[in-house]
């Protein structure tokens, strides 16, 4: 159950195992917590995302490192491969979907500005009409769920759907993206970032991954820059920084082998970019956090 030392479960407490493309499931957020004391520690899943709706209780949600407070209602999102967890307080219900990687990539394919609701952890809490409409949205993927009528699985992802579609505008609301998000520099950034998730672990040089997107540094440069504000190397080492501190932070791994896992060949290089990045050796990091 073990990826590196983070443990890795398919639902909560569960051995983890592969992950059937189409892959969703509905259950109450009471259902699996309460056997746990309301206590999920830190774990991640490889390629499961999860929409949470709170809609009574509260509790504290752990993505990485960080932590957000949260009370009813609330949508609060668990990205793919997020290490996270919940302090929820007795008896918080509400609704959990998990849903695989390759069924949201194949919903948001068409629509690449669903990208900001997947990809980062989020808690967004709702007005009282939100919470209405996203209430109702979640009643109808559980009664398609638990339902047995023909073509409930199309009937389930299309309520999936919906619901994202629902979290895009509540967070459109509350802070207005300025990025177009189907421009031609952010869809060559997504590919890069894409890119980076499966080989951040690999020494590959910028020039590497330009390479293998069949664009020069140059044109790689300016679509980072005009869509994230960062250049690639930045985004890069954002991405291992974010593993370094995963692995210091849940695992016991040496500083060393974090090192390696993070794709630096020298610890001691490593060692001074996390200090730099972060303001502290990561042997302090580990102790302090």
């Amino acid at each position: 159950m073990a990826r590196r030392g983070i443990p890795q479960y398919f639902l909560y407490g569960e051995a983890s195992q592969d992950v059937d493309e189409s892959f969703l499931h509905v259950e109450s957020i009471a259902e699996r917590s309460r056997l746990h004391d309301w206590t999920i520690r830190p774990h991640a899943h490889r390629e499961l995302h999860h929409l949470l709706l709170v809609q009574r209780g509260g509790g504290v949600y752990v993505a990485d490192s960080s932590r957000q407070e949260f009370a009813p209602v609330a949508l609060i999102s668990v990205p793919l491969s997020c290490v996270h967890g919940f302090d929820f307080k007795p008896r918080t219900d509400g609704w959990i979907v998990t849903a695989s990687g390759a069924l949201l990539q194949r919903i948001a394919r068409e629509h690449q500005e669903l990208g900001w609701v997947l990809d980062e952890p989020s808690v967004t809490q709702l007005s009282a009409a939100a919470a209405t409409q996203m209430s109702g949205l979640f009643e109808s993927l559980v009664g398609e769920f638990r339902g047995h009528l023909p073509g409930r699985r199309i009937a389930a992802e299309s309520w999936l759907s919906a619901i994202l579609v629902g979290a895009l505008r509540r967070k459109l609301e509350l802070a207005p993206d300025p990025v177009h998000m189907r421009s031609p520099d952010s869809q060559l950034a997504a590919r890069y970032r894409a890119l980076i998730e499966a080989n951040y672990r690999t020494q590959m040089s910028i020039a590497d991954y330009a390479r293998t997107l069949c664009v020069s540094t140059e044109r790689l440069r300016l679509a980072c820059v005009r869509s994230t504000g960062s250049a690639p190397l930045a985004l890069l080492n954002a991405r291992r920084l974010l593993e370094a501190k995963r692995s210091l932070l849940y695992t016991n791994m040496s500083v060393t082998l974090v090192a390696e896992t993070c794709g630096f060949a020298d610890p001691a290089y490593f060692s001074r970019f996390f200090a730099r990045s972060t303001g502290a050796a990561p042997r302090s990091y580990r102790l302090r956090n």
